[in-house]
């Protein structure tokens, strides 16, 4: 099952997990939709252990497991990437579309440096109000 998820994310630039709760008609439960999360998460862990991320060279597919992880919307990403919603719509879209647009190395690490100052400022500030209450 993770090689499948992993095969949707590479292939189609999404594993689905995450609409699979407003989709109408769903035959899956809300267990099985746990489930395929946590699969999905340990998908994004191994993708981020030292050797998984020398194996990835894919910007694009790391760019949609960092869009997993932190629920980003389309306007987070391109403002901490510093570029147009546009680009990143390209970015996400399957490489098998016209459209697609294969993110750069350094892109991909003007992104994830800004993603993680966002993370730790939002963290910061959770401490911040826990400690005023």
């Amino acid at each position: 099952m993770k090689k499948y998820i992993r095969f949707l994310e590479l292939h189609l630039g999404n594993n689905y997990v995450e609409s699979i709760s407003g989709a109408p008609e769903s035959t899956l439960t809300d267990r099985d939709v746990a489930e395929l999360r946590t699969l999905a998460g340990e998908i994004f862990r191994e993708a981020h252990t030292p050797a998984a991320a020398e194996r990835v060279e894919n910007f694009n597919y790391r760019l949609r497991l960092l869009f997993n992880r932190y629920n980003l919307s389309v306007v987070d990403a391109a403002r901490l990437a510093g570029v147009d919603v546009e680009r990143v719509r390209r970015w996400r879209t399957s490489p098998r579309s016209s459209r697609y647009l294969a993110m750069s190395e350094v892109e991909f690490d003007r992104f994830e440096t800004a993603l993680l100052a966002w993370v730790e400022e939002g963290e910061a500030l959770t401490e911040r109000n826990l400690g005023d209450g």
